[in-house]
């Protein structure tokens, strides 16, 4: 495939060969709040800097669903909302991996070869600071670095987002949301969503 990509949404890795190179963003994305969009804004970025499409890739259902049922959070906009909000941000393409015990079981080293080098043809990775991949969370920004030194792509760790005296985070959105604060859940989301005002934790 070219270089250039129509807005495309994949409901697992594309094919091989089907996407040549790329600027990915990786993450789960629940709520896409100011954290959210800033993480997709310096992908943008780096793709309009190399000339590349760029792609979202995202979990469903949840991982701690999987991982830890009794934990998980309820989501605050389903993986379709989720979907929507990517493209709607510029995106060319958004990837829905379904999240398995065996994708959780998954070393590090092998999400990155098998899936962001093979068929992403990934050129820059732009993940949040604290995110991590693989196999026990392994895959932290210092192990893609070293990855992408190795493979022959950049990565780039976005910092976390305040705005106030809160991080944006899916989980402060969530104690907005169940303290019946509104004003602070539309705040640390960046934006009015009767989507996510209906969701109480």
């Amino acid at each position: 495939m070219s270089d250039t990509l129509s807005q495309q949404v994949w409901r697992d890795w594309p094919a091989l060969a089907e996407l040549d190179a790329s600027v990915v963003t990786v993450g789960v994305f629940d709520g896409f709040h100011r954290g959210h969009v800033a993480l997709v804004e310096a992908a943008l970025a780096e793709g309009r800097r190399l000339g590349l499409p760029t792609v979202l890739v995202t979990f469903e259902p949840h991982p701690l669903v999987v991982l830890a049922p009794e934990r998980a959070p309820r989501q605050l906009l389903s993986v379709d909302d989720r979907v929507e909000q990517a493209l709607s941000l510029g995106l060319d393409g958004v990837v829905v991996l379904p999240f398995t015990r065996e994708l959780a079981a998954q070393p590090a080293a092998d999400f990155v070869e098998q899936g962001l080098v093979a068929r992403l043809g990934v050129r820059s990775l732009v993940v949040g600071d604290n995110f991590h991949c693989g196999r026990g969370g392994e895959g932290d920004v210092a192990f893609l670095a070293a990855a992408g030194r190795r493979l022959g792509f950049d990565v780039s760790g976005v910092d976390l987002v305040c705005h106030g005296e809160r991080t944006c985070s899916s989980t402060e959105v969530r104690r907005a949301l169940a303290a019946g604060d509104l004003a602070t859940a539309r705040d640390l989301l960046g934006r009015s969503d009767p989507r996510i005002a209906a969701v109480v934790d």
